[in-house]
């Protein structure tokens, strides 16, 4: 089972590739990726998806497109199930529309939670190979980033109640 620093390291991985425009470990594809985010995606373009986490899914596109979802919050049950649906209205799935986790229950499936999804983040194909290869723990995410605690000094009113005493 993973841990919940795993996946928060795995959410500020995949959050720092879509914010800093260029991946930290992988290499760029081919050509040049455009990184700006997209509300909504074409539903008859969608091949395959590839839940990460709780809170990630991968939408791999007809045409070698490749977006990362981060939802909201952590949508329970996702990452264990690894199955979802949804509905659309206009043939496109957008940052507005949810997704229902579909539980097992004996032979069949039932509606768990529902969750709603965030903005399309385009990523390239080494990118997302990467973030399922941290997720599956094949590979750490090292060198990404450290975390270290400190200690914060004492702020001045502290400090002068701790001289009076």
């Amino acid at each position: 089972m993973r841990c919940r620093t795993h996946r928060s390291l795995l959410t500020a991985l995949v959050v720092l590739v879509a914010l800093t425009g260029s991946p930290p470990l992988a290499a760029q594809d081919d050509g040049v990726l455009d990184r700006t985010p997209q509300d909504c995606i074409a539903v008859n373009r969608i091949s395959r998806t590839k839940v990460v986490d709780d809170k990630t899914i991968l939408f791999y596109m007809r045409g070698r497109q490749i977006y990362q979802n981060i939802l909201e919050r952590d949508c329970p049950r996702l990452e264990r199930e690894n199955r979802f649906m949804y509905e659309v209205r206009s043939f496109r799935l957008c940052d507005i529309d949810t997704i229902t986790v579909l539980d097992r229950f004996g032979a069949g499936f039932g509606r768990g939670f529902t969750c709603r999804l965030g903005q399309f983040h385009p990523v390239s194909a080494a990118e997302a190979e990467e973030i399922e290869l941290i997720s599956e723990g094949e590979i750490a995410p090292e060198g990404v980033f450290e975390i270290e605690a400190v200690e914060l000094p004492p702020d001045d009113e502290q400090e002068e109640q701790a001289d009076s005493e």
